[in-house]
């Protein structure tokens, strides 16, 4: 049987009316945080849309959501995956350029990531994210194909690392996932702290040029995702 995964996302406006309705649904930590950002418009997008698709999914108003953060390396709560108190709702949040992405599952634990494309466009990219066997993949590509293909690996690392709880506590490197013109699969998993179970991994479509996301989740059965525009 699928493990279901649902994403939904949603485009960052800096108009300040909608911003402000926003953030009405925030708790005070989450209004504070938002106001020392130089742009706090990605911020209160994304922790809204996370609490409205929450508050939707447990039948409460976004408003009352409880989120505790909790560091699967250190254990710490000052940062780390949010998990919601009380619950087995798994959800996880993502912000980058124009577009917030929020994933929710009740099968496993998910990470969503959403990564804007020209921001792979530095020397020195394999060199910090890539294992020596994902290098051939982007052999041969350059220009707009060569940011898309990083992008996407990018992705697809940070969504088994937020799904796990690490982060980027653990070297990208150690986490080797599928080329970028393959179907997206983890391919070997070298962090120091083992994994709680199988990674299902799959790509998301956000009708987006301009960015490309993943989503992950620590279940047995392959994923199905389904895809809603906030």
């Amino acid at each position: 049987m699928a493990v279901e995964v649902e994403v939904q996302w949603r485009r960052v406006s800096d108009d300040p009316t909608g911003i402000e309705a926003l953030a009405a649904v925030l708790d005070e930590r989450e209004r504070e945080r938002a106001a020392r950002r130089s742009n706090p418009a990605r911020y209160v997008v994304a922790h809204a849309l996370l609490r409205t698709c929450a508050g939707d999914a447990l039948g409460v108003r976004p408003s009352s959501v409880e989120f505790v953060r909790t560091c699967a390396t250190c254990g710490s709560h000052r940062h780390g995956k949010p998990t919601l108190v009380g619950t087995d709702l798994s959800v996880s949040l993502s912000y980058a350029g124009s577009l917030a992405v929020v994933a929710l599952s009740w099968d496993g634990e998910v990470g969503v990531d959403v990564e804007e494309v020209d921001e792979t466009d530095f020397e020195g990219f394999n060199a910090v994210t890539l294992d020596e066997s994902e290098a051939p993949a982007l052999e041969g590509l350059s220009g707009p194909e060569l940011r898309c293909a990083r992008a996407l690996v990018w992705a697809r690392k940070e969504s088994v690392l937020k799904a796990t709880g690490h982060g980027l506590v653990v070297d990208p490197r150690q986490v080797v996932v599928s080329g970028p013109a393959e179907a997206a699969s983890l391919v070997a998993w070298h962090g120091e702290h083992p994994l709680a179970g199988p990674v299902q991994l799959a790509d998301l479509d956000l009708a987006d040029r301009t960015h490309v996301a993943a989503v992950a989740v620590l279940a047995d059965e392959p994923a199905a995702v389904r895809v809603v525009t906030a």
